[in-house]
C-alpha cells in the first residue's frame, strides 16, 4: 500500500516548552488514526505542522510524497484538516487571507 504520511522525528518547541517530542509513524491507505490525549499534549501542534501551518523545529513529516517544509502548497491540496480555529496570521487583511487560500486551493481570477 501507499504511505500516504510519513512523520520521522517530529518535533516542537516553544522555547524551552517542548510540545512535540519525536514523533514518527507512517499511514497508510484505508488506515485511521486518531489523536488522544489530554489538553496540552501536542495534538493540535502535531496536525498543524502535518498540515504545514507551524515549521517544526526538528524532523519531518510527507504528505503524499510532499515536505510539509518544501512544498506546503502541495500538502494542504492533499488533506482536509478543520482545526479548532481557523489559522490565521496576524499581518493578513481579509483580502489577503482569502487570496492566500484561494492560491492553496488552486483558484485563480
Amino acid at each position: 500500500m501507499a504511505e500516504l504520511i510519513r512523520l520521522d522525528g517530529l518535533t516542537k518547541r516553544f522555547g524551552d516548552l517542548l510540545a512535540v517530542d519525536d514523533v514518527s509513524l507512517s499511514l497508510e491507505a484505508g488506515q485511521v488514526l486518531g489523536f488522544l490525549g489530554p489538553n496540552g499534549a501536542g495534538k493540535t501542534t502535531t496536525m498543524r505542522m502535518i498540515a504545514g501551518f507551524m515549521e517544526p523545529t526538528a524532523g519531518t513529516a510527507v504528505v503524499c510524497d510532499y515536505d510539509v517544509i518544501q512544498d506546503p502548497v502541495a500538502v494542504r491540496r492533499n488533506i482536509g484538516f478543520l482545526p479548532e480555529g481557523a489559522p490565521t496570521y496576524g499581518d493578513m487583511t481579509a483580502r489577503s487571507y482569502l487570496e492566500f487560500i484561494a492560491e492553496i486551493r488552486g483558484f485563480d481570477g
